[in-house]
């Protein structure tokens, strides 16, 4: 369990007690897990997301205004669904 108010990583905030992943029941009172990221607007659709020590690109393909320089946001999601 995660003490209340922990940061784990930098853009990583726990607020309240974590849950145990084999817990009976959850705890009573307030859990937040909050993930911060900044975004930048690149050129046209091209953005960049930074979080933590990471970047990542997204654009649109050129029928919806963008370059094609990067996958769509769209596709993240569906790629953090299936991971």
């Amino acid at each position: 369990m995660t003490s209340p108010d922990a940061n784990p990583a930098p853009g990583v905030r726990l607020i309240g007690e974590r849950p145990g992943i084999d817990a009976p029941e959850l705890p009573r009172g307030r859990y937040e897990f909050v993930m911060e990221t900044e975004v930048e607007a690149l050129e046209k659709m091209h953005k960049v997301a930074r979080h933590r020590k990471f970047e990542i690109h997204v654009d649109e393909p050129e029928f919806l205004k963008g370059d094609d320089q990067a996958p769509q946001p769209l596709v993240y999601v569906a790629t953090g669904i299936g991971a």
